[in-house]
């Protein structure tokens, strides 16, 4: 039995492969050929393709963690040389440190501690245009506003590494800098005349700038998620209504089996029945019932053994008895002389 289940778990999985529709097919991740070098060493391992959404998901956010962590490799390679060449002495050793600081988070992501790596990112992200306003030597100037512009940066980080609702956080603490920073930080005396005339129309595009971004990033990827967890739902419900289908066609098939198989043992039992004690029910893989044939043919060879024995003994007794007359008619025979 256990050879023909064996058997028959092969056919149904073959027909079952053979007849899966398109969009049961294993899901594959396309990757750039020209990055597949750099998913290799920042990008967590691609999980199997029967994972969960849970895995699925934190797969994605790790692949496109490692894009934005090699954008922001890009971003800190093209500030190195500003470092040495511009006002701001302290840049080199901040762009130094920001690098140290998205190596880390590359390991972390390439080991699928993707919360982790997206953190470090955030704050390295954070860390490398805040340290740069911070210490601007002379203090704030005109030509410092425009980095408060590199503050969406942490924005992106947040909303592709980590759970959607973190960019709002991140957002508010861009914007309570952006208040302290041009509040409370020295400025040249320039930009403290234009802020002592047009404070709010300085601060309002910067803080505008956060809040939107914010929005518009939280809704592309909270849609995103709902768009992948509804593709991911029809695709269970599909899978699980091709998975019952497959089995009622392989009960059916069993079922038919099995009433093959009873016609054979009845044909059986109508041939003995008959006289034909030589016949047997088969003992092949398409006999599902074949533990109830083995003894049945067992018996009908016993009883077949019997009745061999009975004719022998009944032959046995006749040629007893003719034996037995044949002495009587000599004993009478020689009575009579």
């Amino acid at each position: 039995m256990k050879k023909f289940s064996s058997h028959t778990d092969f056919e149904s999985a073959s027909t079952s492969d053979s007849e899966s529709p398109i969009y049961l097919a294993p899901k594959t991740y396309q990757e750039s050929r020209a990055l597949r070098w750099w998913y290799r060493l920042s990008s967590p391992p691609e999980p199997e393709r029967s994972a969960s959404f849970e895995k699925q998901e934190r797969f994605r956010r790790g692949r496109i963690g490692s894009q934005i962590i090699l954008g922001l490799y890009l971003l800190l390679f093209v500030s190195l040389p500003t470092g040495f060449i511009g006002t701001n002495t302290y840049l080199a050793l901040i762009v130094i440190l920001s690098t140290l600081g998205l190596i880390v988070a590359t390991l972390l992501n390439r080991m699928g501690l993707i919360n982790q790596a997206g953190i470090l990112a955030v704050l390295t992200s954070l860390a490398f245009p805040v340290l740069n306003i911070i210490t601007t030597p002379g203090g704030l100037s005109m030509e410092v506003l425009p980095l408060f512009g590199l503050l969406v940066l942490p924005l992106v980080c947040a909303v592709s590494f980590l759970p959607p609702w973190w960019v709002f956080l991140v957002a508010i603490g861009n914007c309570f800098f952006t208040w302290l920073s041009l509040t409370y930080l020295p400025h040249t005396a320039e930009l403290d005349a234009i802020l002592t005339i047009a404070f709010v129309g300085i601060i309002t595009p910067i803080i505008l700038i956060q809040l939107l971004v914010s929005v518009v990033a939280f809704a592309w990827v909270h849609g995103t998620i709902q768009a992948l967890v509804r593709a991911d739902t029809a695709e269970e419900i599909a899978r699980l209504e091709h998975d019952l289908g497959q089995q009622a066609k392989v009960a059916a098939q069993q079922k038919q089996l099995l009433e093959a198989s009873i016609q054979k043992i009845v044909a059986t039992h109508m041939r003995v029945a008959n006289g034909d004690f030589g016949a047997r029910a088969p003992l092949n893989e398409e006999n599902v019932l074949w533990q109830i044939s083995g003894p049945l043919n067992n018996l009908l060879a016993r009883t077949q053994n019997l009745r061999q024995e009975s004719v022998q003994l009944q032959a046995a007794l006749q040629q007893a008895y003719w034996e037995i007359e044949r002495l009587r008619a000599r004993l009478s025979l020689k009575g009579d002389h």
